[in-house]
């Protein structure tokens, strides 16, 4: 039988000698030399807001709801801590966030390079795999994208728990049971960060395979702890996923065909492994690319079976190959969609914890072929060597291209646009984009490309309901209004944006019911109360407006606007000191708007502060608001210098 590398066990970290420090030094300077552009990435449309600028549990540190709530359907209180940690340093400095994600990359290439080593006791396949680890292009989307920095996060207490178990393995009988509990602490925290960390039990065991271990009862009686952790979580986000409707209708797809899709992903990540190009930020199922499936989609699970069987037949001489395959399907397992979770068939994210059992496959046999252990390759070894070199210089060349890509929304939505001119969800964000920057009439255009390609797109028509808005198109406004609700008759948005189209149009009654909704749906939706004042306040029912405004700045205290419209609440009930804060609390957060001068001068004059009251008049003129001579003279006479 033909020995390979890195069978042997397991051997103890020593101190790092200069060629580790090499190799160490290598990981880091090509980690920052390829990702560090990305620090100067700003914020995507893609999640970045839900998951952390507009989420209250991140912007309020709320340590309590962190670990209580859910967020879009996933329980991830560790990833969401952290996110609030960096709120709370960076705020909406998108840098911060850039910077630490690359650093966690970093970090995670380093604890590979410790894992393989201890592994396998080779320093030069651990350092190979590491580096392609750090700088391959399929982790740019986990690393540049702030959203994804969950993936970053778990595989590095995912990193660091195989580490622990490899330490515990190795360790005396006092000292392991340490290592041990470290490892479930790890663990657990790998499955706070994200759930897919629940194939950890069955990589140990794999890991044992291996290391040549003798699969005793105590051996598999260790691992039940993690299994039970593994399976908890795992039904816990599954729950999790279906109240939020992101499982789709396991109908929608016959058996056969998801079998047809996980080869077909399969295959995918295998072409971009050795040949990263053409790479999206969304890729769509395959017949949404031509309205039919491709060739791929048929001959995709021949090619998996043929590769299946060279495995079986290569399983006792290439060991390390097994286990490098076996480490990336376990791992990507959870994502070929036979749970179809998530509206994407493949996504480089994906890839960022599965790929490392490919990279470990790829690093044993480079070190074999430098170190002439093949001799069938050893008259073309050094052609081979400075092909491998010249792959390397070109994943790095490409991961640092792919990082630009994500520098902002436009350039993302518009790259995966030019690759896949059909995908609704990339025009609708484009859109959003142009609509964030006020380039409505591009905003529009987008808009409705996505409509043309998908007419059921209600988050599209929501968007194209705001444009016409402001176009003054309240017709056009309340008909998408209509058919996104009609679409999605339980989103707020839907309700919350028809609602304000009502209220344009003077449809007051229509517009409550909205606003109502959406508060029976998100009872702390500061908005919403906001906008149920200003009805009442039309309906001149100062008291309910008060109630909603009051609501409005308890569940958000930096919704500055809502200061406006209690002032002038206060003012219409006869509290003229109440009128007076909110109204110069307005006037801080806007100092341009002259209505709010207006009305605190009004609430002056009531209290007899007539100097104050002509103070604010003149700003109001100043900013090109009539106020009659009659009255000006008024409060020139109360504040006695007689001259308005």
């Amino acid at each position: 039988m033909e020995k390979s590398v890195g069978a042997k066990p397991a051997t103890s970290i020593s101190s790092p000698n200069s060629k580790t420090w090499i190799y160490l030094l290598t990981i880091i300077l090509a980690t920052v030399i390829v990702f560090g552009p990305s620090i100067n990435n700003q914020w995507t449309n893609w999640d970045d807001e839900s998951y952390v600028l507009k989420n209250p549990l991140v912007t309020g540190l709320d340590i309590k709801g962190i670990f209580k709530e859910e967020v879009m359907g996933n329980y991830r209180p560790v990833t969401i801590f952290t996110r609030a940690i960096e709120y709370s340093l960076f705020k909406d400095d998108a840098s911060g966030y850039h910077t630490v994600s690359m650093l966690l990359h970093l970090l995670n290439a380093l604890l590979l390079f410790y894992f393989i080593r201890l592994l396998t006791g080779n320093a030069l396949a651990a350092f190979i795999a590491a580096l392609l680890f750090a700088i391959h292009p399929m982790h740019v989307e986990s690393v540049s994208w702030i959203s994804a920095q969950k993936d970053l996060l778990y595989t590095m207490f995912y990193f660091a728990a195989l580490l622990a178990y490899l330490r515990y393995r190795n360790a005396a009988t006092g000292q392991g049971m340490v290592y041990y509990t470290f490892m479930l602490v790890l663990f657990t925290l790998s499955l706070l960060s994200k759930a897919q960390a629940v194939t950890l039990p069955v990589i140990l065991l794999l890991v044992d395979w291996y290391r040549g271990e003798k699969f005793t009862g105590r051996l598999l009686l260790e691992k039940v702890p993690l299994f039970v952790l593994a399976l908890a979580f795992g039904i816990m986000a599954i729950f999790a996923q279906q109240a939020t409707d992101a499982i789709q209708d396991i109908a929608l797809y016959s058996f056969p065909e998801r079998l047809m899709f996980a080869a077909y992903a399969i295959v995918n990540y295998l072409v971009r492994l050795a040949i990263p190009i053409n790479l999206s930020a969304y890729y769509p199922y395959p017949e949404e690319i031509k309205g039919s499936y491709t060739w791929l989609v048929y001959t995709a699970p021949v090619i998996v079976l043929i590769l299946g069987f060279l495995l079986y037949r290569l399983r006792k001489k290439s060991t390390y190959l097994l286990f490098g395959v076996l480490f990336f399907l376990v791992n990507i397992f959870l994502v070929l969609h036979f749970l179809p979770v998530g509206g994407a068939l493949l996504a480089d994210r994906y890839t960022y914890l599965s790929f490392t059992g490919l990279f470990f496959v790829l690093a044993i046999l480079a070190t074999r072929v430098w170190e002439n252990q093949l001799p069938s390759l050893s008259t073309v070894r050094l052609p081979v060597v400075v092909a491998g070199i010249a792959w390397i210089l070109f994943l790095a060349y490409q991961c640092q291209s792919r990082t630009k890509v994500w520098l902002n929304s436009e350039i993302l939505w518009t790259d995966v646009i030019a690759k896949y001119p059909h995908v609704p969800i990339a025009y609708s964000n484009l859109g959003s984009y142009y609509q964030e920057k006020e380039q409505l009439v591009l905003a529009k255009k987008n808009m409705d490309e996505a409509i043309r390609l998908n007419p059921n797109f209600s988050q599209a028509l929501i968007n194209r309901s705001d444009i016409y808005r402001v176009f003054n198109k309240i017709d056009s406004a309340i008909m998408d209004g209509n058919r996104a609700v009609a679409l999605s008759p339980n989103d707020p948005d839907a309700y919350m944006n028809r609602g304000i189209a009502f209220s344009i149009a003077e449809k007051n009654d229509s517009a409550l019911k909205d606003f109502t909704f959406v508060i029976s749906q998100q009872p702390e939706n500061a908005r919403a109360y906001n906008n149920l004042g200003n009805l009442y306040m039309i309906k001149e029912m100062p008291d309910s407006a008060l109630i909603n405004y009051n609501l409005a700045l308890q569940y958000d205290p930096k919704f500055l606007d809502v200061h406006n419209n209690r002032g002038l609440a206060y003012l219409k009930l006869g509290n003229n000191q109440a009128a007076i804060n909110d109204l110069t609390t307005a006037i801080a957060n806007d100092p341009n708007l002259a209505n709010n001068y207006y009305f605190r001068m009004q609430a002056y004059e009531k209290m007899n502060r007539f100097k104050e009251a002509l103070a604010d008049a003149q700003v109001v003129q100043k900013l090109g608001m009539e106020i009659p001579a009659d009255y000006l003279q008024q409060l020139a006479n109360g504040a006695g210098s007689g001259q308005p």
